[in-house]
This record gives C-alpha cells, sequence and structure tokens, in this order.
C-alpha cells in the first residue's frame, strides 16, 4: 500500500490555499470511504441532499468527484486524502464504478500513444524548409530593427508596448512566437526595473546572437541546432520526444506550479533524479480549467520512472514515459550548495546560450531580508539575491522561522525565483 501522504503534500497537490481550507472543512461529511493498494473512494454529503462520490487513483496521481466543481483536484478528493492521511480510510472492495474507472485508466496506460506508422514518420523537410526560410526573413528584419535602435541610443527610442507589439507581430508573422514573445515582455521590464537599460541591452545580445546561429545554422552541431529551433518557437512533436533514449531513475518532484494566461493553464513540475542529479522539467497545459490530461506526481513524492527529454543541447524539458511503481513519499533530499549550483548553471549556459534559468535545489540556506532586497544566506555567510513575488518571499520567511532550509526554484543569473521550500522531514511546501 502507498503510504499515505502528509498534510504538506496534500496542500501541495490542491490548486490554491481556499481549497485545501474548504477540504478541511468536510471531515464530518464523509461515508463509504474504502481502500485498496492502488485507489481511495469515498462519499461526500453536500450542502443539500446531494452526495458525491471522489476518488483518488495513486498511481498518477489522478482525480475524480461527481461534483461540478472546475478546480482540479477539488475540495472533495483533497478530504477525501485527508481522511487517509489521518488514518480513518479502511481496507475494502471497490465500488463497481470505481472499479470500471481504474480499469478503464489502465487499460489507457498501457495503449501506445502512437501508431508504429506515425512512430516511423519523420518530419516532412520542405515543410520544415518553408518555415526555415521565413523564420530567416523576419530574422533580418529583426536584425534591422536592432541595429537602428542601438545606433540612436537606449534612451533615445521608444520603449511602449505599441512598438514592441508591432515587431512582435511580424515576428508572429514569419512563425517565430519564442522571439515574439520575448520581445514582448520588454515593455514591462523598462517600467517595472530601475536598470531597465541592462536587462534590454541583454536581451538585444540574446537576439542577436540568435539571429547569427541560423545563419551558420548549417555549420552547427545538431543539439545545438534543436536548440535553435526550439528557442524560435518551432514545435517539437510529442512522438519526436517519445522517440528520444529513456532515462529511468527515482524522480522526486520537488515543486509544482500552476499559472494562467489567457484561460490556458500550465503546470510546471520539477523533478530531480534520486540517483543521477538530473534535472527535468515536465509542462502540462489546459484550456479552460486546471483538468490537465496527463497525471502528475505530487511535491513531495518521487516515482520510479522513464523520461524522455525533449532534444537540444542543454536537454531540461521533458515527457514522463513509463512508471514503474506508484509515486512514494521521499524522506531525504540532495541539496547542493551555491558552488554546485552556479556551476550547473554555468556549464548549461555554454552548452545553450539562450536558456533563461536553469533549476536549483540549495540545502542550509537562510532567507533574509535587507532593507528592500532580499537574499538566501548560507553557511558560510555568502548570499545571492531572491527574486519573486512579494508573497513568495515572506512565506518563505515565515516557513523558515530565520532558520536553514532546502529550497527549491530557478537560478536565470541574477536571482534565484523560489518555487517551494522544504521543512524537516522533507515536506514540500509551495510557495
Amino acid at each position: 500500500m502507498t503510504t499515505p501522504w502528509s498534510p504538506a503534500q496534500i496542500a501541495a497537490a490542491a490548486p490554491d490555499p481556499s481549497s485545501v481550507t474548504a477540504a478541511r472543512g468536510l471531515a464530518a461529511r464523509w461515508t463509504e470511504t474504502g481502500r485498496n493498494d492502488h485507489a481511495l473512494w469515498g462519499v461526500c454529503r453536500g450542502s443539500g441532499s446531494t452526495h458525491y462520490l471522489a476518488s483518488v487513483d495513486l498511481t498518477g496521481p489522478a482525480y475524480r468527484c461527481s461534483c461540478p466543481s472546475r478546480k482540479f483536484p477539488c475540495k472533495h478528493a483533497l478530504g477525501l486524502l485527508m481522511q487517509w492521511s489521518g488514518g480513518t480510510v479502511p481496507e475494502a472492495p471497490a465500488p463497481d464504478t470505481v472499479a470500471i474507472w481504474l480499469t478503464n485508466r489502465a487499460e489507457k496506460s498501457e495503449k501506445p500513444t502512437t501508431s508504429e506508422d506515425d512512430a516511423g514518420k519523420e518530419p516532412d523537410p520542405a515543410t520544415v524548409g518553408r518555415r526555415l526560410e521565413r523564420a530567416t526573413a523576419g530574422l533580418e528584419d529583426l536584425d534591422r530593427w536592432l541595429t537602428d535602435r542601438m545606433r540612436s541610443g537606449l534612451g533615445a527610442v521608444d520603449h511602449g508596448y505599441a512598438t514592441y507589439d508591432e515587431i512582435a507581430g511580424r515576428m508572429v508573422d514569419a512563425q517565430m512566437p519564442g522571439v515574439a514573445g520575448a520581445l514582448r515582455a520588454l515593455p514591462s521590464v523598462v517600467v517595472s526595473e530601475d536598470d531597465w537599460p541592462t536587462r534590454v541591452l541583454g536581451e538585444y545580445a540574446r537576439l542577436h546572437l540568435l539571429i547569427r546561429a541560423v545563419r551558420t545554422l548549417a555549420e552547427l552541431p545538431e543539439p545545438l541546432t534543436r536548440s535553435v529551433h526550439t528557442h524560435l518557437g518551432f514545435p517539437t512533436r510529442t512522438v519526436e520526444v517519445r522517440r528520444e533514449p529513456a532515462v529511468r531513475d527515482r524522480w522526486q518532484t520537488v515543486a509544482s506550479r500552476t499559472t494562467e494566461d489567457n484561460r490556458i493553464y500550465t503546470r510546471k513540475l520539477w523533478l530531480r533524479g534520486r540517483e543521477s542529479g538530473r534535472w527535468a522539467i515536465v509542462l502540462d497545459f489546459s484550456h479552460g480549467t486546471t483538468r490537465f490530461d496527463a497525471d502528475a506526481p505530487a511535491p513531495g513524492t518521487f516515482v520510479d520512472a522513464d523520461l524522455h527529454y525533449c532534444p537540444g543541447a542543454a536537454p531540461l524539458r521533458a515527457m514522463i514515459g513509463t512508471r514503474h511503481q506508484a509515486p512514494e513519499p521521499f524522506t531525504t533530499l540532495r541539496a547542493t550548495d551555491f558552488d554546485t549550483a552556479l556551476g550547473d548553471y554555468a556549464t548549461a549556459l555554454a552548452a545553450d546560450p539562450w536558456i533563461r534559468s536553469w533549476p536549483v535545489l540549495l540545502g542550509a540556506v537562510t532567507p533574509a531580508r535587507v532593507g528592500d532586497r532580499w537574499w538566501l544566506v548560507d553557511r558560510a555567510e555568502r548570499a545571492l539575491p531572491l527574486g519573486g513575488d512579494l508573497d513568495g518571499r515572506w512565506r518563505l520567511l515565515a516557513v523558515s522561522g530565520g532558520h536553514p532550509v532546502t529550497v527549491c526554484g530557478d537560478w536565470d543569473g541574477r536571482a534565484v525565483t523560489p518555487a517551494s521550500v522544504f521543512e524537516p522531514g522533507q515536506e514540500a511546501i509551495a510557495l
């Protein structure tokens, strides 16, 4: 039987703090609860005469509930997990509806994601060539635009949203959404940062380097060519990623975050190999709701699984392949010091000069606030700037209580943006 989740692990799986609070209020409303080696189920009494059947497949984990909530997992699934965590869910045979759901999920997971014919297909060279021609023409246009602005000087040109949106639209027309997104992010930098010229100049240099790379694309090694395509915004087909060699490890989920942009929800998982120490980022998308198609291990758990990395010079984004066992809570976590974390970032940046950040897992660091600036301080009293939103920084300070903790996040060369913090006992708390 999978080890019951801790309250911190349940909270990490929740879509928001209010769902956790609501789930706690359901403690006295459960009947017909049960569990087996792979799943939980139970009936929760609603506010009226309605009863909701909630189920959790622990091998995913995956959640199902008959309630109409658009949140995922809903408060009933979270409340069921809380009952399990408190030891009040007895072993029992699964009801027919739950058994059928589990059987259908198992059969679906065993089916190949693509047919053999699809797996053998390669991208049409003519299509790839035409897209690259459009991108090359668009980048020449961008190069002229950048050159004119540099000749005039950053202080003498307009940095309004309309200016950047116009050139970004031309990049979209050239089928380079990655470049367009980078350009559209710059106006907010100008209005929000005191040292905005440094950031803007750095982004211009990054774009110029990308232009130079496309001009000499035939001379680049294949992994770097794939990285260039990725940063331009060219898509990588799922079947191509699945064909990459599987990397098996006990992957620890050290952080999870769901964000929303124009009704598109993105779930980001930070995974770290227990044996290899390799990082992997898993992204899933959903439109309108947080009901993602793919199951995701909860923060604070590890899963013995195969990962397939997207091709590139510094592979990071990956897809979860075959899972060899259900997720289990982990109790040990291999954190690193500043030197190792910064060395890993430097190695990745040397391989792929367009990466914006790299994951870090920093052990024995203490958050500190000095005036308006925030820091992570190690035992040798060295400090790295602490970024992220203000609420996250205050939560990190509150959790630490002024004592050393383990922090997971991203280092972008300027600051650490925290995603989770681990208390003693290795319980993950989202930030």
